[in-house]
């Protein structure tokens, strides 16, 4: 069985019956170089996306590390709606790093990249 990104994380035990659709859209966007542990200049990216779930709504922001093949498509409105939000773990098609992970808006197609690693900086609840 495939573990889904979130699992284990605060979005699993802040909002138990979270489900990746509940991602609406994109409410911040920092791209950035940075350094690795290993000290290379890498890709970053940090981004914040409104939640809704159980009636409420949350700001989750998350952070990619070694960020390649960055694709937006359609992006910079007021309002950067994203459904079918998804990031697939690609270990086991034999990729190596930096392209583990490939994460991707399905429905729309706006955003697309690979990353060597991610996480949950925060989910505040609005």
């Amino acid at each position: 069985m495939i573990n889904e990104w979130y699992e284990g994380t605060e979005l699993e035990s802040k909002i138990p019956n979270f489900k990746s659709t509940d991602v609406k859209f994109i409410t911040d966007f920092h791209y950035f170089i940075g350094y690795n542990s290993y000290y290379d200049q890498v890709s970053f990216l940090e981004m914040s996306f409104l939640v809704e779930a159980d009636s409420k709504k949350f700001v989750l922001k998350m952070k990619f590390n070694d960020v390649t093949t960055l694709d937006l498509l359609g992006f910079g409105n007021s309002y950067n709606q994203i459904t079918g939000f998804r990031i697939n773990n690609l270990k086991g098609q034999g990729f190596e790093l930096p392209k583990k992970y490939l994460v991707e808006d399905y429905e729309n197609n706006i955003l697309k990249f690979f990353c060597a690693s991610f996480e949950v900086l925060s989910l505040v609840e609005m």
